[in-house]
C-alpha cells in the first residue's frame, strides 16, 4: 500500500449499524410432491457462484450516491476510473464509503481536527498523517490503490469476508453486513471484489434454453404471504403437468434460486419420476431469506440428460428488506463528536 507502514487497516470502521441478523445455515431444500405419492430427495447445490452482470456506470453510481444524499455525488466517473485502474470493483469502493461514513456525509474530528475527505476512514488515526485528502477524487484513488496493494489483494484477500477483519477489526460483523447490503443494491458480487472477476466469470447462473417439451407449468409459482425480511423463510409451490398423450420420464426437477450478491441457492431433486398423460406433480419448497435485496428464480426439469426451462425465465421475484430494528443507525463515537463534511 505504501502508506502507514506497520498499520494493519483503516482503523475506525463499521459506524453504520445496518448489520442484519443473517441466517448462516444452508437452505433446507425440500422439494415435496403432493399430488404424486413420491418423495423427491432434495439437496442444496452450488452454494455461491459468480455470474456476469451489467455493472453500474458513472451515472448509475452518481444516482445511487444522490439517493443517499451523499456529498460525493458527482464522483461516479472517479470510482469507475480508479476501480478500473487498480482492478477493484467500483461497487465495492462505494459500499465501503457507505459503511464507513454514510458516503462521506459524516467525517470524524477530534479536538477540532477534522479528517478531510476521508469517506473511507482510511488509516484513521488521532494525528491524521495519512487520513487527510485534498479531494474526494484523491481519496478514492488512494483507497483503490491501497486495496489492490500488499495488505489486501497482494495478500490474497479478495472477498468482503476476508478483507473485513483487516480493514475493520472493530465492528467487523456490522461492517460486513453494511458493505454487502450496499453492494447488493448496486448488483455487486462480494465473494471476489476484484473487477476482472466480478465482470468476467460466467458459470451456470442463467436459465437453460426454452425447450419445455410436454412438461408445462400449471399456473404460476405461488409464494406465501409471510414477511419478506432477513431472518424469515419463504415458502413456494408450483405444479408441473404432462400435457402429452404418453408417459413422461423426468430425471430431476430444479427450482433455481438467485439471491442478492449473485447468491445461488438451488433446490434440486435428482430422483426420477414418471408422469402419466395429463398427470400433475405438485412441488413445494422453502428456504431462508438471509440476505437483503432482490431474489428471483425459475424452474427446470431434466429429460434425457438435458435441462430445459419450464415456464418463464423469471418464474418468481421479490425483494427482501432488513428488519426495522436492523436498518441503518447513524454513526457513533465514544471519544469525539460527529462532523458533517464540508
Amino acid at each position: 500500500m505504501g502508506e502507514g507502514a506497520g498499520s494493519v487497516a483503516s482503523g475506525r470502521c463499521g459506524r453504520t449499524r445496518r448489520g442484519a441478523a443473517r441466517v448462516r445455515a444452508s437452505a433446507v431444500c425440500a422439494l415435496v410432491p403432493v399430488v404424486l405419492a413420491v418423495l423427491l430427495a432434495a439437496v442444496t447445490s452450488g452454494a455461491v457462484a459468480p455470474v456476469a452482470a451489467a455493472a453500474p456506470d458513472a451515472a448509475g453510481l452518481d444516482a445511487f450516491l444522490a439517493q443517499h444524499a451523499s456529498p460525493m455525488t458527482g464522483t461516479g466517473a472517479t470510482f469507475i476510473r480508479e476501480g478500473q485502474e487498480h482492478g477493484v470493483n467500483p461497487v465495492f469502493l462505494v459500499a465501503i464509503a457507505g459503511a464507513e461514513t454514510s458516503f462521506g456525509a459524516y467525517l470524524y474530528s477530534e479536538n477540532g481536527d477534522q479528517c478531510t475527505y476521508n469517506a473511507f476512514n482510511w488509516f484513521y488515526g488521532p494525528t491524521w498523517p495519512t487520513s487527510d485528502f485534498s479531494s474526494w477524487d484523491e481519496a478514492i484513488a488512494r483507497v483503490a490503490e491501497g486495496l489492490a496493494g500488499r495488505l489486501y489483494y497482494g495478500d490474497g484477500l479478495y472477498s468482503v469476508d476476508a478483507i473485513a477483519p483487516r480493514y475493520c477489526p472493530d465492528g467487523t460483523a456490522q461492517w460486513i453486513a453494511n458493505v454487502k447490503a450496499f453492494m447488493s443494491e448496486l448488483g455487486g458480487y462480494w465473494n471476489d471484489t476484484r473487477i476482472a472477476v466480478s465482470a468476467g466469470m460466467v458459470p451456470s447462473a442463467m436459465p437453460p434454453p426454452t425447450e419445455p417439451g410436454l412438461v408445462e407449468l400449471n399456473g404460476s409459482v405461488k409464494l406465501d404471504r409471510g414477511d419478506r425480511e432477513v431472518g424469515q423463510r419463504i415458502y413456494a409451490w408450483f405444479t408441473l403437468t404432462n400435457s402429452g398423450g404418453q408417459p413422461l420420464d423426468l430425471e430431476g426437477v430444479r427450482l433455481a434460486i438467485r439471491g442478492p450478491g449473485r447468491l445461488v441457492r438451488d433446490l434440486v431433486s435428482d430422483q426420477p419420476v414418471t408422469l402419466g398423460p395429463g398427470q400433475s406433480l405438485e412441488v413445494s419448497s422453502s428456504w431462508p431469506l438471509d440476505l437483503a435485496g432482490r431474489w428471483h428464480g425459475w424452474i427446470e426439469v431434466t429429460q434425457g440428460g438435458e435441462a430445459s426451462l419450464v415456464g418463464d425465465e423469471q418464474a418468481f421475484g421479490f425483494w427482501v428488506k432488513l428488519p426495522e430494528d436492523q436498518v441503518l443507525h447513524r454513526w457513533e463515537r465514544r471519544d469525539a463528536t460527529l462532523s458533517r463534511s464540508l
